[in-house]
């Protein structure tokens, strides 16, 4: 991906991924306002903390992008210094990254994610391009990977693309 890339790269994660629940519990909303505060979100993302990304075009647009970082687990807020207010989107975001921190492997892994091709693409195989790319990547580093998803339709693209599932919550 180019720098140039950045904003409608954020504009396709953020189509394609805010119907996911953990957006809708999040946010507690998918309209339009919902969609813009992700991509805003996944712009601030690409731009400083892009790792490597890349994407997939039809016609000079941007339809799929799938972005993977090398990461080491992280420490997660202690639950009891935090307040619980299910009103507030700041803790509600918390949670959710605390939950996914708590499940991340400590050694040093790839992490994918976000990885999303817009609905209209969604079916023809862009996001097993994506993913393909993705584990040649980490092959030839001969690394492990990790990949958090929130669908019960992703655990089943996973298992096609014949990845191990180490949980299923």
């Amino acid at each position: 991906m180019e720098k140039r890339d950045i904003e409608e790269s954020a504009r396709v994660l953020s189509v394609a991924m805010t119907e996911n629940p953990i957006h809708l519990a999040v946010f507690q909303n998918s309209n339009e306002n919902v969609r813009i505060e992700i991509e805003n979100y996944f712009k601030k993302l690409l731009s400083d903390k892009p790792g490597i990304v890349f994407i997939a075009k039809a016609n000079q647009n941007i339809i799929g992008v799938v972005r993977m970082c090398s990461c080491y687990g992280k420490n997660t807020i202690n639950d009891t210094e935090v307040s619980i207010d299910e009103t507030n989107i700041d803790w509600r975001r918390d949670i959710w990254i605390n939950e996914w921190s708590r499940r991340d492997p400590k050694d040093q892994h790839w992490h994918l994610g976000p990885i999303g091709v817009l609905p209209t693409h969604q079916g023809v195989g862009v996001g097993s391009m994506l993913m393909e790319r993705f584990c040649s990547e980490v092959d030839a580093c001969m690394a492990n990977a990790y990949l958090e998803t929130d669908k019960d339709v992703n655990v089943v693209f996973i298992r096609n693309l014949d990845l191990k599932l180490f949980l299923s919550l």
